[in-house]
């Protein structure tokens, strides 16, 4: 807060309201009153807003106490503050937020539609971000090796994202760690360990329908059937030659 045409004495307060059209409104004091201010009391060129911290000299009147000499104070600034949740939006960032950040793109593919959305949200996670944006999924239908059973595949795309909720204040400590936050973000981005592939364009992973065990249980059958299919060819072709030779006979 500026310390210029502070007069002694003066005390502080906040606006409780104030009508830009009509150039009025209302202050309440620390000192527990409630102060009448006028916009020709205001000092420079700033506008009072409710919320604001202000300095002012108190001034009783025959209608009831005046701030003088108003000095506003800086006002809420736009700060960035961590949202609650992971980030899951079909478009951009949700009303309210902003993109501070796109750390890369990926995808994740299940049989499983919640799994497969899980798998994209562990890999954004592992970029650095805690939102995946302009999410699209794709559909379809998948046959298993050597079966006739056929599963219903889902795959989510999308970016991997770090997003803010743009929020306002006053306070030092709130400002000054958001401010740190912010920095840190930077300074990670900055060093970050830059893979040897392209780190823009990652696949997050892929769940299978055909479980390993299953797989060798397959193998197996197969083995089986082929190894029972050579005995059966063999035997047949021994009786063949057989035959043949009693003919011959």
């Amino acid at each position: 807060m500026s310390q210029e045409n502070i007069a002694a004495g003066s005390i502080e307060g906040v606006v409780t309201s104030f009508v830009q059209s009509k150039g009025y409104g209302f202050i309440n004091g620390d000192d527990g009153e409630r102060y009448f201010v006028h916009v020709n009391e205001v000092q420079g060129d700033q506008r009072l807003v409710t919320g604001q911290r202000v300095t002012f000299e108190p001034t009783p009147s025959p209608k009831g106490s005046k701030a003088k000499r108003v000095v506003p104070d800086l006002g809420p600034i736009p700060i960035y503050v961590e949202p609650d949740s992971f980030i899951w939006s079909k478009g951009g960032p949700p009303r309210g937020m902003e993109a501070v950040l796109i750390t890369g793109t990926g995808w994740g593919k299940a049989n499983d539609p919640n799994e497969a959305r899980q798998i994209l949200i562990n890999e954004a996670r592992k970029f650095g971000a805690n939102a995946v944006l302009n999410v699209t999924m794709d559909k379809w239908t998948e046959g298993q090796l050597l079966s006739n059973y056929c599963s219903t595949m889902h795959r989510y795309s999308g970016e991997f994202a770090v997003v803010k909720v743009v929020s306002t204040s006053s306070d030092p400590e709130v400002i000054a760690q958001a401010e740190q936050e912010m920095q840190a973000l930077t300074d990670w981005w900055n060093n970050r360990h830059v893979r040897p592939e392209n780190p823009w364009v990652q696949s997050a992973g892929e769940t299978h329908p055909i479980e390993p065990a299953k797989v060798k249980l397959l193998l197996g059958s197969i083995f089986s059937r082929a190894w029972t299919f050579l005995k059966f060819l063999g035997l047949s072709v021994l009786n063949l030659g057989r035959q043949a030779f009693k003919n011959r006979r």
